[in-house]
């Protein structure tokens, strides 16, 4: 084997290494995040029957695998990370095949890796104990199965090939779906694309009474079909069209959490509420953003269009596997995007937060790539390859600066949700306090009962949310002063003085305090 391919492999290995690494130790040791705490307070710390609930934050796979493993190995920070471990090592070993299969063992290789592995979101979610993870593992190894069956040609049934990659990808994108409810759009478009490439046209997909079809139906969209309502059964009959009005009403507003969280992620913070924060009016931060916004990301999905077209235009007997894959995956980049405004005007289903949409980075990453070769082709130019590979290097640069093993940046504020926990903890063990009452803000009632329940403090009695900036409270929740301990942020400030209220724990930062209430 030559030099440059063996080195192209063994740093892009390195590279896939680094990233599962660094997921493991942040699983160990970042504290739980309020999303977190949420799914385990809401689905896994009762019965089954809550995990069968619906709700938008109800992460299915997630919340299905995480059942049992907390069951046996006890609930931490760490074991409630587990599955979102293995959707990272799966993730990363698909992305990995997928990308030797697409580029080859040169440069676009290790840049390829690199920008799928390390984009700061990417990295956020292979740690998280969310179902983001599993969702990107299933769509690598539907878009590996993809690519590879785009070198074989038309559909051929009698080949096993075919037939398993078909079912493999079709019980990939179902899973997908199942770890992320948002992750129905690329499974559409993809399974669309690559239905298209497989059959020959869309002309052949409307001959529904060609035995083709019928056979095309069988190994690829019937195992998706029954194992994702498998699963999903329970859930679906719950679902309303309600649940889905918590998230973006513009366009705009969803391109600049999309652009700020991947490409200004070292730059911008989020302390303030869930969800990305616009940069300050005026900061060089918030002009990149409105570059983005208004001009690169548009820009990126014109050159991925471009390259697509090129891709349909290209001569039968030219690369066709080369032009097959770049129809594949530029076609679903597009179409995610279009699928999704479509979306919003026809059943007025919100923009998606960056985190509900996290496939765009896989599918316009590989989609921009394969864009950029089918360009590369059809206008050959040094200058022109250099150019883009220097783009491909400052992306990836910028998704290295944003390493981070402190903080979820969405939930940024959870960094001290242990410091505030130990903090009642020291305070009402010095005063020998029992039947402890605590009382607050929102944001922090899923951490603090989360460290209630896995350290067994019988002592605490739960959490109850008592906030007036807040739209629900805990049912029989007291006054501010008739609890013992109370954590508020400015906008839910108890106006509480005197001799008998004592701060016991302060955040610049965040701005949250806690009060002990009545304790000499």
């Amino acid at each position: 084997m030559k030099t440059g391919p063996l080195l192209a492999r063994l740093l892009s290995v390195a590279v896939l290494l680094f990233a599962f690494g660094v997921s493991v130790y942040r699983a160990k040791v970042q504290t739980i995040a309020h999303d977190e705490a949420l799914t385990y307070e809401w689905f896994l710390d009762s019965g089954v029957y809550e995990v069968l609930r619906y709700n938008p934050a109800n992460h299915v796979l997630q919340t299905l695998l995480a059942k049992p493993v907390v069951k046996i190995f006890g609930v931490s920070e760490f074991t409630l990370r587990i599955p979102t471990l293995f959707g990272a090592g799966v993730y990363l070993i698909a992305l990995y095949l997928l990308c030797r299969k697409l580029f080859g063992d040169g440069l676009l290789l290790v840049l390829s890796t690199a920008m799928l592995a390390l984009n700061p979101q990417v990295m956020d979610f292979m740690a998280a104990a969310r179902g983001y993870s599993l969702g990107l593992a299933g769509l690598a190894v539907a878009m590996y199965a993809f690519a590879r069956l785009a070198e074989r040609g038309k559909f051929a049934p009698e080949e096993k090939e075919w037939r398993w990659g078909c079912a493999v990808a079709s019980i990939a994108l179902s899973l997908a779906v199942t770890a992320n409810f948002t992750n129905i759009v690329p499974a559409i478009c993809l399974a669309l694309s690559f239905s298209v490439v497989a059959l020959g046209g869309l002309a052949a997909i409307l001959q529904f009474r060609d035995r083709a079809i019928r056979e095309f139906a069988k190994y690829f969209l019937f195992p998706g079909v029954a194992s994702g309502a498998f699963v999903l059964w329970p859930y679906l009959l719950q679902a309303r069209m309600a649940q889905t009005k918590t998230q973006l009403d513009s366009a705009i507003d969803a391109l600049q959490d999309t652009f700020t969280a991947s490409l200004l992620y070292k730059w911008t913070e989020d302390v303030v509420v869930l969800g990305s924060v616009a940069p300050l009016a005026g900061s060089w931060q918030a002009t990149v953003s409105d570059l983005g916004v208004y001009l690169l990301l548009p820009l990126l999905f014109c050159f991925v269009l471009l390259g697509l077209l090129l891709a349909l235009r290209a001569p039968a007997d030219s690369l066709q596997a080369h032009h097959a894959q770049c129809r594949i995956f530029a076609a679903a980049a597009v179409g995610s995007v279009i699928l999704t405004v479509f979306l919003h005007f026809l059943t007025k289903v919100n923009y998606p937060f960056s985190r509900y949409c996290l496939f765009v980075i896989p599918l316009f990453t590989v989609g921009g790539i394969l864009a950029g070769r089918e360009i590369s082709m059809r206008f050959p130019s040094a200058l022109l390859r250099g150019a883009g590979l220097l783009l491909l290097a400052i992306v990836t640069t910028d998704y290295a600066l944003a390493f981070n093993t402190k903080f979820f940046r969405y939930n940024a504020q959870d960094v001290i949700s242990r410091e505030l926990y130990d903090a009642i903890v020291t305070d009402a063990r010095s005063h020998g306090l029992t039947s402890v009452r605590v009382g607050g803000t929102w944001w922090y009632e899923p951490a603090v009962n989360f460290y209630r329940l896995r350290y067994r403090a019988k002592w605490m009695m739960p959490y109850d949310i008592k906030d007036r900036s807040y739209w629900w409270q805990s049912p029989g929740a007291l006054e501010p002063a008739e609890y013992d301990y109370f954590v508020f942020i400015p906008a839910c400030d108890p106006q509480l003085s005197g001799p008998q209220v004592r701060t016991i724990y302060h955040d610049d930062k965040t701005r949250v305090s806690v009060i002990a209430i009545g304790k000499k």
